[in-house]
């Protein structure tokens, strides 16, 4: 055997019990022989080991088994060892023999360098894929990220717009209700305050950003009219809180004169018909409002007046805003009263205020007494009389317990009864009625007298008259006595049937 090639031959634990399987299944496989021609003889001992050919049998060998074995010779036809291997020969589970060269051949070499290779080239295929797929997925997800950044910019961008909108809409108003809504400003309120209160009412959404930008406009440095408002959402900011001004400098204006001796109800009439404010919010603002002129607290308002402020609305001429609509509000209600009040102010003087005193009067009495004298003289030329005779028959409320003026009662009937209605209006006749229910001055004024009326209540003329009484011309018939005022009455029927 070259010495090149070796091999090594592994045999179970058990030869024994190998070695009887092989020849039980060696015997099963030869055909049987006869008993009678089967020579058999006694085994003689071998003293040196006989050389075995591969076809030989291990039974024909008169040694025992083990020492057969020991002299085993196996001959192998070397030129199938030169032939490929396709594959290993798989190692027996139970350490069968089997046999392994050392030294593969160049063909054994080759095909495995090829198997390696082509392993080799199949991983990195594998690799190459995995590798694609990674990317694939690495992309795609790379793009589902940008999708989604996208996504919420855009949503950011178009939520940040629409805050964006809605905080420039409270200053532009745009598509905004025009719902008037009623606001109550303290008073020295400033403008972060009155924001707060746009705000509470729904008039505003961005409260912050109308406070920025109404400062940037120098909103701040405005004073604000104390009170009742009444705004609409569609003014804008700007628009609300210049409507609140003291002193209001933009929008169309309108000026109206009121005569001497009209009525509230008469003055608000003239207002709401100019679209200047909706008569129910001037009544509103007249019966809520509390007014910061010292002279305003000084009147009575225990709500026996059917308007508390009657008498103080100063007839004069007058510059109000106008509203761009019919039944808007072209001016503040509080606005409008003010300026009528703050007129008054100006007219009722420290002399004015002197005078009174020397009477015993009190302001409010001076001007319930100017307002009758407003409605009773038929110009100016007769109130200094009028006047005489209610001083006259106050200083004497013994003999004259009431003054006797039909004015007292028709204002009850012809003013009162229109705007409340004679139900509510009869409420107030006992406090008004001066020819018989009321005792001395009625409970309030009843209009709203001139500087010329005020004059002569504070300055009456020096008479003893106690009646006076005019035909339909304005004639004025004065009398000292019941019996000579009869006799002008008497007069008086006479020129008004001529």
């Amino acid at each position: 055997m070259d010495d090149k090639k070796k091999f090594e031959i592994e045999f179970e634990d058990d030869f024994d019990a190998w070695l009887a399987k092989h020849d039980e299944e060696k015997a099963k496989a030869a055909p049987p022989v006869p008993v009678a021609k089967r020579n058999v003889e006694p085994a003689k001992p071998v003293e040196q080991p006989q050389e075995v050919s591969s076809g030989g049998s291990v039974a024909d060998i008169p040694v025992s088994r083990r020492e057969t074995v020991k002299n085993f010779k196996l001959n192998i036809d070397e030129s199938i060892l030169d032939e490929p291997v396709v594959s290993e020969p798989e190692k027996p589970k139970n350490k069968a023999i089997y046999f392994a060269a050392r030294q593969p051949s160049k063909a054994q070499i080759e095909h495995r360098r090829a198997q390696e290779e082509a392993r080799q080239q199949r991983q990195k295929q594998e690799k190459q894929q995995r590798a694609k797929q990674r990317k694939k997925e690495s992309d795609q997800v790379v793009r589902l990220r940008f999708a989604l950044v996208c996504i919420i910019v855009v949503l950011t961008s178009v939520l940040a717009s629409m805050y964006c909108i809605s905080c420039i809409n409270d200053v532009l108003a745009l598509s905004r209700d025009d719902e008037l809504v009623t606001v109550e400003i303290e008073k020295d309120a400033d403008y972060k305050e009155i924001i707060d209160v746009l705000g509470d009412n729904g008039l505003v959404k961005h409260e912050w950003f109308c406070k920025l930008i109404t400062k940037f406009r120098h909103f701040d440095k405005e004073t604000y009219i104390n009170g009742i408002h009444y705004l609409t959402a569609d003014m804008g900011v700007e628009g609300m809180l210049t409507a609140m001004q003291e002193d209001r400098t933009s929008g169309e204006t309108i000026r109206l004169s009121f005569p001497e001796g009209w009525t509230i109800p008469q003055i608000i009439e003239k207002l709401a018909a100019n679209d200047v404010c909706p008569e129910e919010y001037l009544y509103d603002a007249l019966a809520k409002v509390e007014f910061d002129y010292g002279f305003v607290n000084t009147i009575p308002n225990d709500g026996t007046r059917a308007y508390y402020l009657e008498g103080y609305l100063f007839p004069d001429t007058y510059d109000f805003f106008v509203s761009d609509k019919t039944g808007g509000i072209g001016e503040n209600p509080n606005s409008v009263i003010r300026k009528f009040l703050a007129n008054f102010e100006t007219k009722w003087s420290e002399v004015y205020e002197k005078r009174a005193q020397e009477l015993g009067y009190t302001m409010d009495e001076i001007i319930i007494i100017a307002s009758i004298i407003q409605k009773e003289a038929a110009d100016q030329s007769q109130m200094a009389d009028v006047s005489s005779v209610i001083h006259n028959r106050l200083n004497n409320r013994s003999s004259y317990p009431t003054l006797g003026c039909d004015s007292t009662k028709k204002y009850v009937t012809n003013y009162l009864a229109k705007e409340l209605g004679a139900a509510k209006a009869n409420t107030y006749m006992s406090g008004y009625d001066t020819n018989s229910t009321r005792a001395g001055l009625p409970t309030g004024p009843i209009c709203n007298p001139g500087a010329a009326a005020i004059e002569a209540a504070l300055n009456p003329s020096d008479t003893n008259y106690f009646y006076f009484c005019h035909n339909e011309k304005g004639k004025i018939y004065l009398a000292s006595t019941y019996s000579q005022f009869q006799a002008n009455w008497a007069q008086v029927l006479k020129d008004n049937e001529g």
